[in-house]
């Protein structure tokens, strides 16, 4: 699809995607039936030439109507799984997957290596890095194209990654260049190194946490309980419902990724891209955003500090979503970052 052109062309779309979620019914009735999900475990190795000894799992979700052309393959953050992507509570409002399946795209939400229900390397055998996350989804992203994951194939591929999850993609693309567009959330360029430090003092190792009891995560990392809402939320724009939720579902992340994550911010991977990109953040995102980071007073001032580090081929764009901190899909202003992803994925990249 060819892209629309102006600032004033994106708005009107995004005028037009929110009021068809929310006032239309017909819309509402069909976003209502939610997405036909299927789940797969995906074997994958850790890097050129080793051996196809893991697995992935992943959800599928296509829309009522079937696959469709276009899948967005979606990569959660640290201390996260797939779950983020699809929130069982109250999905109208907070999953990802409803919005954009609801739009007619098809969706592949993972749990990273390492996290929810994929293998679980020793640590002390393996270390987790964003090279390796990334590789993953490079073959992932392979079957897809070539019909490898339940027998369909697409012909087109959307990289969504939220925080953590979005350095994979950035490497991913930038590496492998084999997607269409990637959506990079809860991520920029500039860390808030304060509110980085209060996070990493908030893990603490997965086998003192209740919710891991048994699991033998030797050496993997979680949140020690009751910080999350400090760490990854604007809490005035929050539901304590979703904030329980969260700390119920919560996962693991490792050491390795935590290690990595910052070379690819100052590595220029992300310049490599050479697809359309959207990078969405919230305005309270106490990670990223503040006068030792980036001014998220607009999506103007965003843009500015993030556009030197994309080519010119990325056509960057840039979203705010107001009284929002780092997990955008877990506010209320939720809707309002689904209706942004759907405008610019359509614009783009038809379903």
């Amino acid at each position: 699809m060819k892209p629309w052109r102006g600032t004033m062309g994106f708005l009107f779309l995004l005028m037009l995607v929110v009021l068809d979620t929310v006032l239309i019914p017909g819309s509402a009735h069909a976003a209502s039936e939610g997405p036909n999900c299927q789940s797969f475990n995906v074997p994958v190795a850790l890097g050129v030439g080793l051996p196809v000894v893991y697995t992935i799992y992943a959800e599928r979700c296509d829309p009522p109507g079937g696959s469709s052309h276009t899948i967005q393959v979606l990569v959660p953050g640290g201390t996260y799984g797939h779950i983020y992507w699809n929130f069982p509570y109250e999905p109208q409002n907070y999953s990802y997957v409803h919005a954009l399946t609801a739009a007619g795209y098809s969706t592949f939400s993972i749990d990273r290596i390492g996290i929810g229900k994929s293998s679980h390397p020793l640590l002390g055998l393996v270390t987790i890095t964003m090279g390796i996350n990334a590789y993953i989804v490079h073959e992932i992203i392979q079957d897809l194209r070539h019909g490898r994951i339940g027998n369909v194939s697409f012909d087109h591929v959307l990289l969504v990654g939220h925080s953590l999850g979005s350095v994979t993609d950035w490497v991913e693309a930038g590496t492998y260049h084999d997607v269409d567009g990637v959506i990079i959330s809860g991520l920029l360029h500039h860390l808030n190194t304060l509110s980085l430090l209060t996070v990493v003092g908030t893990l603490y190792p997965t086998i003192l946490d209740p919710r891991f009891a048994g699991k033998g995560y030797v050496g993997y990392l979680t949140t020690v309980p009751g910080t999350r809402g400090r760490d990854f939320y604007y809490l005035p724009g929050t539901d304590p419902n979703v904030l329980a939720m969260d700390e119920a579902t919560k996962e693991t992340a490792t050491p390795g990724e935590f290690g990595s994550f910052a070379l690819p911010i100052v590595d220029g991977i992300s310049m490599q891209i050479q697809v359309p990109v959207l990078v969405v953040v919230g305005q309270q995102d106490a990670l990223f955003c503040g006068f030792a980071a980036t001014n998220c007073s607009s999506a103007a001032s965003v843009q500015r500090a993030e556009a030197p580090y994309y080519a010119r081929q990325a056509q960057l764009h840039v979203v705010v979503i107001p009284q929002a901190g780092h997990d955008l899909n877990l506010h209320k202003t939720a809707p309002l970052w689904f209706a942004a992803a759907t405008t610019w994925s359509l614009q783009h990249v038809a379903p």
